[in-house]
């Protein structure tokens, strides 16, 4: 059912507006508002919570789906989805977990800051700090109020969405005497915290994303420090996540971009020419993907409920289907550009294949494909059966 929504609202309203978004490099607010009315928002949290309960398989689908529509509309959903389950994995309070329950119940847009200038693009190294002030006298437990305020001030260098978001999952260092590595991540509510723009965002693809650097500054109770550690969140749910979806997205795009090209090559059929064997090449790159995808996300789905473990192989299993996805993805629309020709060069008309390869440029720099072979190669030095 869910699905077939997705393929209703990227054939709507996220295919209407696809090309403006772009275009004016704008958030696609007409495509998240329709994502909204139909709960998609919410799609990760269990049904009992308010959500939909799809669980990582489905989730991977329906990103696939959306990227049909509006690859920038794609990467938001599925950048939130991997937001909204590092929320719902935490052990938390009263106060936390109520306000975990108001993001599923309102349909809350969550943005990611784990991106920080100084630290060369390691998502497992924070600069900026946790920072308490000594408590005053009249801050006293005894007084009824909270013992601390907290604070940070963090530029991190990208932030999708973040502008438009209701809600930042931000990382920091645990406190100002902590290693770069012994991190937390902290949940703050948009309009309480001061976000500062630095420098445009003018990009080649996935323009709609809106992912310009912030400054990030706020003062927050404790509670809204999720309490279990950042790496463990990084290991179980935000990185194979994000993996999985990011490449559902990008499966999407490509998958789109084979059928306007064979769609083209039917339109030439009566002219005797024999049709191009990138036809062929596309669908089998293409089903190899699908293959890995749907694996990895079986996997990812067991480590999610705990029942199974993050192992050396499951990280090699999920960095390698971000390899494959992101550069096979690129190959297949760039064949699909040849097929169309001029007509897939073209920014507009039915066989234009120009956004989703613009699109596409972007997914080997998610993540940076050179770190993460340089990881996979010490990983496969001591990987086990799987």
């Amino acid at each position: 059912m869910t699905e077939a929504i997705c393929r209703e609202l990227a054939s709507g309203v996220l295919a209407e507006h696809a090309a403006e978004v772009d275009r004016d490099a704008r958030f696609p607010k007409e495509a998240l508002a329709a994502l909204r009315s139909h709960g998609l928002l919410s799609a990760a949290a269990p049904a009992g919570q308010g959500g939909l309960g799809a669980d990582v398989p489905a989730l991977a689908r329906m990103a696939a789906r959306l990227a049909r529509g509006c690859g920038s509309t794609a990467m938001i959903w599925a950048m939130h989805q991997v937001q909204l389950a590092c929320l719902l994995a935490s052990d938390a309070g009263p106060e936390l977990g109520a306000a975990v329950n108001r993001i599923v119940r309102d349909q809350l847009l969550v943005a990611s800051a784990t991106s920080e200038a100084g630290v060369g693009g390691a998502l497992r190294r924070s600069a900026c700090a946790v920072e308490r002030d000594d408590p005053s006298p009249a801050a006293r437990p005894d007084a009824g109020e909270p013992a601390s305020t907290a604070r940070l001030d963090k530029h991190a260098t990208t932030v999708s969405y973040g502008l438009e978001a209701d809600a930042l999952l931000v990382s920091a260092r645990r406190g100002p005497d902590s290693p770069p590595g012994d991190q937390v991540a902290v949940l703050l509510d948009a309009a309480d915290a001061s976000l500062e723009t630095l420098g445009g965002w003018n990009p080649l693809g996935m323009r709609g994303t809106c992912s310009p650097a912030l400054r990030i500054r706020a003062a927050f109770a404790d509670w809204r420090i999720l309490p279990v550690p950042f790496g463990d969140l990084v290991a179980r749910v935000m990185t194979p996540l994000s993996h999985v979806l990011w490449s559902g997205v990008w499966y999407g795009l490509a998958a789109e971009a084979a059928d306007r090209a064979a769609a083209h090559a039917r339109g030439r059929a009566g002219t005797g020419s024999p049709p191009s064997g990138a036809l062929a090449e596309m669908r089998w790159r293409l089903s190899a993907v699908e293959a890995q995808l749907a694996e990895a996300a079986r996997a990812a789905q067991a480590v999610l409920t705990g029942a199974a473990e993050p192992t050396v192989a499951f990280t090699l299993l999920v960095n390698s289907l971000k390899l494959a996805a992101s550069q096979v993805a690129v190959d297949v629309a760039l064949a699909a550009l040849r097929v169309c020709g001029m007509a897939g060069y073209s920014e507009d008309g039915p066989h234009s294949v120009a956004r989703l390869v613009r699109d596409l440029l972007s997914a080997p720099l998610m993540i940076g494909n050179e770190r993460l072979v340089a990881i996979n190669a010490e990983l496969a030095l001591v990987a086990r059966d799987r």
